[in-house]
């Protein structure tokens, strides 16, 4: 299955290392509420670096005593990075102890508590804001005019909005097993495990992928047609596009404004106009049977912004004398974006933290 979507600003031709130490990625999550400290839920804001967020939330459970179905968190986050983000524990009137945390790991496992509060809601998956980003790439080499140019290009205008590698796995491996498990078809109305649920999301994940690539492709991905809906990009509201006068131009122009495309469920075509509808109907001709056997699913309703401007973007060019560079550069996406997908369009990076993990894997 193709894996190679176009660029909107051409393939950058500079290029550098990614991840090459995990403190060089870091993801801070940012609630957009703050906890009341009240009620009979705990909110714990933890730094992690390369530990996994389901093995913490495990490892949390047993320190503190509780179900592993008692330790909820909103997202997901990178093993190979620096990252904060909360965790929510069902603690009812008792005091979670972390003093012991750090011991359940070892090095280069590193875990801390940045901060404790109480909370009278559960935290629920999908439930912050957005993701704070600084990132640091070494070893750039190249223009780094264009690399300069590149970057006020994505600050202004954007990148396609693009789900990342990690959501098709290791080689690809989400959307192998995916085809298969969702061609076979739903053999009972049980909840899906996690690993079919991850298989299922690869394959919706990817036909979104494939229908933005081709209007990347004719520039559909940027601008507006009557009876798109369209989403301002930093709030979730949508609305139904019915004329599209200057000052929505302007909006449009300014990023402020962006198409979304549907993804695969029964009666997708309702959430888009009808120029974008057979524009995703062509693009996946050729997969229409793995489209069918998605919507068979019963998949809910869904949709995702075409074009994605990172928020509060700023950078720093590190220049040195032997022809190579650092660029640090932080910006903030909304929850579910993916920082790869604003990567790729400012420098072809190599990620160091996947060739670690190929030579780990090699050596067992």
């Amino acid at each position: 299955m193709n894996t190679e979507w176009r660029y909107a600003w051409s393939k950058p031709t500079v290029l550098g290392d990614l991840k090459t130490h995990i403190q060089d990625f870091y993801v801070e999550e940012q609630l957009g509420f703050e906890p009341d400290d009240k009620g009979e839920f705990c909110y714990v804001f933890i730094e992690k670096q390369g530990v996994n967020t389901d093995f913490l939330a495990k490892r949390l459970a047993e320190i503190t005593g509780i179900a592993p179905n008692k330790v909820t968190y909103s997202g997901v986050k990178d093993r190979h990075a620096c990252t904060r983000q909360w965790f929510c524990l069902h603690v009812l009137n008792q005091e979670a102890d972390f003093s012991a945390i750090q011991d359940a790991f070892r090095e280069p496992e590193s875990v801390r508590v940045i901060a404790q509060l109480r909370h009278s809601k559960k935290l629920r998956t999908g439930a912050h804001l957005s993701n704070r980003f600084v990132i640091r790439l070494r070893e750039v080499v190249g223009d780094l005019d264009e690399l300069e140019g590149r970057l006020n290009l994505i600050k202004q205008g954007g990148v396609p909005n693009y789900y990342g590698p990690q959501r098709f796995g290791i080689n690809g491996n989400n959307l192998h097993h995916g085809k298969g498990f969702v061609l076979k078809g739903r053999q009972s109305r049980r909840k899906l495990p996690k690993t079919e649920s991850f298989w299922l999301s690869a394959i919706r994940s990817w036909c979104f992928n494939e229908a933005l690539s081709d209007q990347v492709e004719n520039g559909m991905w940027s601008r507006l047609c009557d009876g798109d809906i369209a989403q301002f990009q930093h709030k979730h509201e949508q609305f139904r596009v019915k004329e599209i006068g200057a000052l929505m131009h302007l909006n449009v122009m300014r990023g402020e404004i962006s198409p979304v495309l549907p993804l695969i469920s029964e009666g997708w075509e309702a959430g888009t106009g009808p120029l974008r509808e057979a524009a995703i109907k062509s693009s996946l001709t050729e997969s229409m049977d793995l489209v069918n056997a998605l919507i068979a699913f019963d998949l809910s309703r869904d949709s995702r912004l075409a074009r994605l401007v990172p928020m509060n973007m700023a950078w720093e060019l590190l220049r040195d004398n032997e022809g190579s560079a650092q660029l640090i550069v932080e910006f903030s996406l909304p929850k579910g974006c993916f920082a790869t997908s604003v990567l790729r369009e400012m420098i072809d990076f190599t990620d160091k933290s996947a060739e670690k993990h190929h030579e780990s894997i090699d050596r067992q």
